[in-house]
């Protein structure tokens, strides 16, 4: 096993050039920083945060945070007009300014993502007045107990994660943050022992690293129904592991279990899934035996944070309605770039005009059941009783299009995301089967396809 630790160690963790380039492209954004606060006279300071300020970041990223504090008294609205107007100046007219809990503003500067972030200098983070108030917290309380060995540790847990397709805490992903990688190191010393404990876990495990309850049953009720429960040292009122779905708790728990027996690297560099044409998409549908329809839409101009939710829910309430109406829906998943897709598998696409309605066993009154429908339009045949002994009439089905059910729920667009609903109403497209071809034009959305009509843990490729 220290052999293919250190082979990875080799590939992932940066050169001295690469170390030197991003202190130097950071510095330079702390400079920038500090003259735009002093041009607009704005009482705030820049703090690099993150894993370039730790020293965890891996090779292939190119993210850099740069917090902007400003003082606790400063009123909400002030700190987001005086904050966007520093950011803005830093990141000149090529900056996009976003929205998650509140306003900051996207960059790119010599090949690296810039995040520009206004946030409280909050003494108490029990006290912090939005989410990002944290943050400088945490970049102390992770460098002050970091050293360079348990440096390296983080980056073979970061490795490892994003090996697996856990490793991000986005709402796109619903994995493991930097913050709680980081945790999850200092918690057990190194990446060999934080894997024989995953090995053990059960969903509910508890990691207070602060010990700040004295009873592991008071986190269970605060967080209950989490799977990873993990306090944050700075605030032991929030959860770090909150993001992390139970499908992703699994797959970890599972790859430390599997890494344990036979180490390899394929968990840290998997093989990349083989890409689909037209072609491919055809056979393996074909030999799938499902109808699988793709609504298409352009995406809206949302962070992702927002936008994969009202996704999600989209994605819920489509399935919903097909089930209402008979449907059997297989799979269902989301993806989304400059368009998004709502991708729905089922196992067929139209149903016959009849079907069952039954009513109570002969233990129970039945009147009442036989008079709504005795009569009525919809009624084929019945009632009678089936062999179980309870009564039962045939019914006309209502829909037995599966395009035909999501049309209406799409020109509906009810309990759909707000944005969602608002892109999906200005226009979209339903490609039914191999028709899909035409978004295999997106390489991005191949990659997601592919994947998606061969799911496979990525170890096992």
């Amino acid at each position: 096993m220290a052999d293919i630790l250190e082979e990875v160690l080799k590939r992932v963790r940066p050169t001295e050039a690469d170390q030197k380039r991003i202190e130097r492209v950071a510095s330079e954004l702390i400079r920038r920083t500090k003259a735009a606060c002093a041009k607009l006279k704005a009482n705030a300071k820049p703090m690099l945060v993150g894993s370039a300020a730790r020293g965890t970041w891996l090779r292939t990223e190119r993210d850099i945070d740069i917090f902007i504090l400003f003082p606790e008294g400063l009123p909400r609205e002030e700190l987001e007009r005086q904050g966007l107007a520093v950011a803005r100046e830093v990141a000149g007219p090529k900056g996009r300014e976003r929205f998650a809990e509140h306003p900051y503003v996207m960059m790119k500067f010599e090949g690296f993502e810039v995040d520009l972030v206004p946030c409280y200098d909050v003494a108490k983070p029990s006290e912090i007045r939005s989410a990002v108030d944290r943050t400088p917290h945490h970049q102390r309380y992770v460098k002050e107990r970091l050293t360079p060995e348990l440096a390296d540790e983080v980056l073979l847990v970061k490795k490892f994660m994003d090996g697996i397709k856990v490793y991000g805490a986005e709402l796109q992903v619903r994995g493991f943050s930097g913050y709680l990688c980081e945790l999850l190191t200092l918690r057990h010393g190194s990446f060999q022992k934080l894997v024989g404990a995953v090995s053990q876990w059960k969903p509910g495990v508890i990691i207070d690293l602060e010990r700040s309850y004295a009873d592991e049953s008071e986190p269970k009720v605060l967080f209950e129904g989490q799977p990873l429960i993990v306090i944050d040292p700075v605030d032991p009122n929030r959860n770090v592991g909150a993001a992390v779905s139970m499908q992703n708790f699994a797959v970890f728990v599972r790859a430390c279990q599997e890494f344990i027996r036979a180490p390899s690297l394929r968990f840290f560099f998997p093989r990349r899934v083989k890409l689909l044409n037209a072609g491919g998409v055809r056979r393996i549908l074909k030999r799938r035996g499902t109808k699988l329809f793709c609504v298409a839409f352009r995406s809206p101009d949302v962070v992702p944070d927002v936008l994969y939710p009202q996704l999600r829910k989209t994605e819920r309430t489509l399935v919903t309605r097909l089930a209402q109406s008979g449907f059997e829906v297989l799979r269902s998943d989301v993806w989304a770039d400059f368009r998004a897709v709502i991708v729905l598998e089922l196992s067929v696409a139209r149903l016959p005009r009849v079907r069952t309605r039954v009513g109570p066993p002969i233990t129970l009154e039945a009147e009442g059941f036989i008079r709504e429908h005795l009569g009525s339009k919809e009624t084929l045949a019945g009632p009678f009783v089936d062999a179980a002994g309870r009564v039962v009439f045939e019914l006309e089905r209502e829909q037995t299009d599966a395009r035909r059910v999501l049309e209406q729920a799409l020109a509906e667009r009810a309990a759909f995301g707000k944005h969602v609903a608002e892109a999906i109403g200005r226009g979209h497209e339903i490609f039914e089967g191999a028709k899909l071809a035409k978004l295999l034009r997106d390489r991005k959305f191949r990659e997601f396809i592919s994947e998606y009509l061969a799911p496979c843990l990525p170890w096992y490729r």
